[in-house]
């Protein structure tokens, strides 16, 4: 988008629209270079544009829309010196003004940013245990919840870029993933984007004595110690779900 100068949809619209049609031209012409395409990039950079223009373009027209009647509020005030009762109702809309504004701003950063077209499901759950993972997968769907199972960090965090779950369950010793189940929940928890997704750990490695200092590393929001002597130990995860 920074490159082409592409500042809105309609742009991107346009953009593509004539690129095709030159295509289409070019093919009719018989005069086209046959190249290979890397679809996966094609799809890094759609999904690159897309989050660019969320976060650019419509949080820009949002602020835009809550620091206006702030701003006239606060420029209103000295005409009401003399009249009290609209002094006050003036100082009221101007609190009222910032409260949206802060709310907005909290919203954008602090919370997790579902982009409004993708889709949520409930649980994300990240194992590299095969027969672990059908069970409990089949486990949960069984309670009509909608869980994606994963064997690795890798794909979790290629599911993540399109898609936000509601809890995230994540099995600490990830055999088959170059980011470890401590790792990658470190590095969710560091995103703005991702902080208040609930993580709950699940290993077979970390003792009672143990959790407490594994969730303060972590940030996770708690952990299901191994073996699990019946599946509906799990249903702790049910309390996060909305």
């Amino acid at each position: 988008m920074e490159q082409y100068n592409i500042t809105n949809q309609a742009k991107i619209i346009r953009n593509s629209v004539n690129s095709y049609l030159d295509n289409v031209y070019q093919i009719l012409q018989k005069d086209i270079e046959r190249k290979e395409y890397d679809q996966k990039l094609i799809n890094d950079f759609i999904r690159e544009a897309i989050d660019a223009f969320e976060l650019h373009t419509t949080f820009h027209e949002e602020l835009k829309q809550k620091i206006s009647p702030l701003k006239v509020s606060i420029l209103m005030l000295s005409n009401f010196l003399n009249e009290p009762n609209k002094l006050i109702e003036s100082i009221e809309n101007l609190k009222n003004a910032l409260l949206e504004l802060e709310s907005s701003i909290k919203r954008h950063f602090e919370e997790p940013k579902p982009i409004r077209h993708i889709k949520k499901f409930d649980i994300l759950y990240i194992e590299d245990n095969e027969l672990e993972r059908k069970n409990i997968d089949t486990y949960f769907k069984r309670k009509d919840v909608d869980i994606k199972s994963v064997e690795t960090s890798e794909e979790a965090l290629h599911i993540l870029k399109g898609s936000t779950p509601q809890a995230i369950l994540l099995d600490i010793d990830l055999k088959t993933s170059n980011i470890d189940g401590v790792k990658l929940c470190q590095m969710l928890k560091a995103k703005m984007l991702y902080k208040a997704i609930p993580i709950i750990l699940i290993s077979a490695v970390v003792s009672e004595k143990e959790k407490k200092e594994i969730l303060t590393i972590t940030e996770a929001d708690d952990i299901i110690i191994k073996p699990i002597d019946k599946l509906a130990d799990l249903d702790v995860l049910l309390k996060y779900l909305k």
